[in-house]
């Protein structure tokens, strides 16, 4: 599949919420990317593969354990270099990512 330099992606980052201000602050930092947005959300289920649960107990009565979301659009080129950046430096605090091809981006 051949991808158009200019391309633009959305990348979806999913956190545990000690990591929101080291990431804000990773975030901020990056000069690929003009913003993003943060929002608290929730998960229900556990890690796919983890093969056991990895909720607290209080999580597993309220079937919900907290996160924190950012949202942010770029190159998908960029977005691909950030990943690899991501993975590197937090690959073991259980990040989850979702990387979306965007059709259509409205100027402002």
């Amino acid at each position: 599949m051949t991808q158009n330099s200019s391309a633009q992606a959305l990348l979806i980052v999913i956190a545990p919420p000690n990591l929101e201000e080291v990431l804000v602050d990773f975030l901020l930092l990056q000069k690929t990317i003009a913003g993003f947005t943060s929002s608290k959300v929730y998960g229900h289920g556990t890690r796919p593969g983890a093969g056991s649960t990895e909720l607290s107990m209080v999580e597993q009565v309220t079937g919900r354990q907290q996160r924190v979301q950012f949202m942010l659009h770029a190159k998908i080129a960029d977005l691909h270099a950030l990943i690899l950046i991501l993975q590197t430096k937090f690959g073991a605090t259980n990040l989850h990512y979702i990387l979306q091809p965007m059709l259509e981006l409205p100027a402002i």
